[in-house]
């Protein structure tokens, strides 16, 4: 017998496969998905924040500035402007020989009202007051010829005024020894 040995060959097979995965990763998905919504989420509210925040409040200070420095303008205007009627006075009185009559009459209106409310309206009422010119013509209500010759002597020392005269003075037919008066006054605007 003869007996005859063969080496035998160990052979080992060892697997293929290089991981093992035995639990399922769903939390490293769920941690993705989180993550890519977060950034959606931040672009969208980066894009509103832009749109509907900084854009209108830019706009809004924009115009606030636009505003003060109109406001700032109207103000230095104003500051300009502050002895307007003073020089334009003084220039009335400077200049007015180089005006028309009509002009130069026109800048006495308001000083002519207040002269017949000073020298008339006080002591009677008064129905109507036509200027022309330097010219005025007041008719009177109802008075007295006294009162009426007063009022006359009134405007006569009233430094403003250069000629004064009664036109017409009619009795009123309803009141004994009341009459209507139409007062001529040459305004001359020279005050003491």
């Amino acid at each position: 017998m003869e007996l005859s040995f063969k080496k035998k060959e160990n052979k080992v097979n060892y697997p293929t496969k290089t991981t093992i995965n035995f639990i399922s990763n769903q939390q490293q998905k769920n941690d993705r998905a989180a993550i890519i919504g977060f950034v959606v989420f931040m672009l969208f509210l980066g894009l509103f924040v832009k749109f509907a925040v900084i854009d209108p409040l830019n706009k809004v200070n924009q115009a606030e500035a636009v505003y003060r420095s109109m406001e700032s303008q109207l103000n230095s205007y104003k500051t300009a402007l502050a002895d307007y009627e003073d020089v334009e006075n003084r220039y009335n009185e400077l200049v007015g020989s180089f005006m028309s009559e009509s002009e130069a009459s026109y800048l006495d209106r308001i000083d002519i009202i207040k002269m017949v409310e000073e020298d008339v309206m006080k002591y009677v009422e008064v129905r109507s007051i036509a200027i022309s010119g330097n010219t005025v013509r007041v008719s009177t209500d109802t008075s007295t010829m006294d009162n009426i010759s007063n009022i006359v002597n009134i405007l006569l020392n009233d430094s403003r005024n250069s000629y004064v005269t009664v036109t017409t003075a009619q009795a009123n037919k309803d009141v004994k020894d009341m009459v209507y008066a139409n007062l001529v006054i040459v305004y001359s605007g020279v005050k003491q």
